[in-house]
């Protein structure tokens, strides 16, 4: 993907050659620096061009970049009625005062996150875990990222169902779901209710959609490494 056009979602440089996964953003080479000095745990981050980058993983960030997941660490930026008092900083600023301090804000901190009332709602964290699982369903990356950002908890088993949201995307064939979930700290190893793993789950949605093309079918097969053949040429 052409870069050139594009800038760092800390500080607007031109030009990003590095991505912080987790967080769906383009970061440039300075503030890419703090965000390795944060750990993995908040900011995974990987150069665009690095080889042998994971298809799903790649599409991945960039459906979660063209959705404009920055907007989701800078809501309070946008909100006039917010108190925050931070400024997004340019890159013409230093690295080790106003952008590392924005970084440590926006990223470790969550000072920018849309704030959820606790007093109003004390099961909000449960009923945020219980709209993932039922996003993961779908195809919007956005708003399942706004739910794990907000607290929403990957590993969450809904009471009735029994399954996990990593469970639910696999059996809806999710591909981009599965990978976001489990790079948000989804357990790959976690049972459902009848025993199976989520690859199993993904195992039998494969099965299940036989009939589409397999292009389709292999972005799924590759988040969990399986073994999927393509089908057998038929014709003399």
């Amino acid at each position: 993907m052409n870069t050139s056009a594009l800038s760092c979602a800390d500080c607007s440089a031109p030009n990003p050659q590095w991505a912080s996964i987790n967080r769906g953003v383009l970061i440039c080479n300075e503030c890419c620096s703090v965000h390795r000095s944060l750990g993995r745990h908040v900011s995974q981050v990987r150069s665009i061009r690095a080889p042998n980058w994971p298809p799903v993983q790649k599409e991945m960030l960039f459906t979660l970049y063209n959705k404009g997941a920055n907007s989701l660490w800078e809501h309070a930026l946008h909100n006039s009625s917010s108190k925050v008092k931070l400024k997004k900083p340019s890159y013409r600023d230093k690295l080790q005062t106003t952008r590392h301090d924005f970084i440590i804000a926006k990223y470790k901190n969550l000072q920018l996150l849309p704030r959820i009332s606790h007093k109003d709602n004390p099961n909000a964290y449960q009923d945020l875990s219980k709209q993932l699982h039922a996003s993961v369903r779908t195809n919007n990356l956005e708003t399942c990222l706004r739910l794990l950002a907000l607290g929403g908890n990957p590993n969450f088993c809904h009471p009735e169902r029994g399954n996990t949201p990593l469970h639910v995307a696999s059996q809806a064939g999710q591909a981009m779901q599965v990978e976001l979930l489990i790079i948000h700290g989804a357990n790959p190893c976690t049972l459902d209710g009848l025993g199976h793993t989520p690859e199993e789950c993904a195992r039998s949605a494969i099965t299940s959609l036989k009939g589409q093309t397999f292009e389709n079918l292999e972005p799924m097969a590759k988040v969990f490494s399986l073994q999927l053949m393509p089908p057998i040429s038929t014709a003399l």
